[in-house]
């Protein structure tokens, strides 16, 4: 307290980013260091942040005691107590029973250097956020969820390609093609439509996948069905590992795409031997297949029908 009480000695006013002594102002947020314009004040802002501060005590006793204000800015204080008050915050901490000495605290000065309240919410309006917070937290873990099924469809590099639009792969008997829903997606919202040489997949009435295949498919073997958020197709080959046409032996069953002509971020690249023709990767020999196409392809019709009767 007794620095209070020292001679006050005036310091020199002057701009604290470029020293300039004309025309300055004050920071409004502290009110101890000088500008000479916003230019400087926004420039010095950086360095001065870290020591800008509010005193709300100084700023109640600026218009009746400016010297004291400025001496609680500069060493920092944010009020100043009298002895009956600190004799009575000893106190407070020392009881065992009655007001702590946080809540004295909060009596004592609690409109000068205001702490704030922790919120206070009514039964309903508790009820209210907790319901909101469970309905984010259930749409975080559906999208995070349709995310992780989307991502563990793995695709062999040989046989098949990952596009934006939709993930394709294939064996020797089948071709799997793969769409992700968006969330909410009614089933009757999902069209598909099937043809010995044509496909066309339809979500939310934009056109997904259309064209000609590259190669016909057996339509009876072939079922798609929605599940977990993804479409799935499966498209039986006819000419197949077990059903070559006339004259074609298993390297004319791979699928280079879906579609006749497609672009070239969904086909497969395949090189060129010294015979002049493409080379089928040898992974697509070791891949699975069925004889007649049967047991899978019935599995999955069923699958099919049993989802799309849900």
């Amino acid at each position: 307290m007794a620095a209070m009480h020292t001679p006050e000695t005036l310091e020199a006013k002057e701009c604290a980013n470029c020293g300039a002594t004309d025309g300055l102002g004050k920071c409004s947020r502290c009110h101890s260091a000088y500008f000479c314009s916003v230019k400087c004040q926004k420039a010095y802002w950086p360095f001065h942040k870290d020591i800008c501060r509010r005193n709300d005590f100084a700023d109640a006793l600026e218009a009746t005691e400016p010297k004291f204000a400025r001496w609680m800015r500069k060493h920092g204080k944010q009020a100043v107590l009298r002895d009956d008050e600190v004799d009575r915050l000893e106190r407070a901490g020392k009881a065992t029973s009655g007001f702590s000495r946080q809540e004295v605290m909060e009596s004592m000065y609690g409109r000068a250097n205001p702490i704030p309240l922790q919120p206070s919410y009514t039964a309903e309006e508790r009820l209210a956020v907790a319901h909101r917070d469970e309905d984010e937290a259930v749409a975080r873990r559906a999208v995070t969820d349709r995310e992780r099924r989307w991502a563990s469809v793995e695709i062999p590099p040989a046989l098949g390609v990952s596009t934006t639009a939709y993930k394709w792969k294939q064996n020797q008997t089948f071709v799997e093609i793969y769409f992700q829903l968006p969330t909410n997606l009614p089933t009757r919202a999902v069209v598909v439509s099937i043809e010995p040489r044509r496909l066309h997949v339809s979500l939310d009435g934009a056109d997904k996948l259309s064209g000609e295949l590259l190669k016909e498919v057996d339509v009876d073997g072939s079922t798609w069905f929605v599940s977990d958020g993804l479409l799935h197709i499966h498209l039986l080959k006819r000419n197949r590992r077990g059903h070559y046409d006339d004259g074609c032996t298993n390297n004319d069953t791979f699928w280079t795409s879906v579609l006749y002509k497609a672009p070239a971020n969904e086909s497969l690249a395949l090189p060129v031997g010294n015979t002049g023709y493409a080379i089928v990767p040898t992974e697509y020999f070791s891949s699975e297949y069925e004889f007649d196409g049967g047991p899978n392809a019935h599995a999955y019709k069923k699958r099919g029908k049993a989802i799309k009767a849900r």
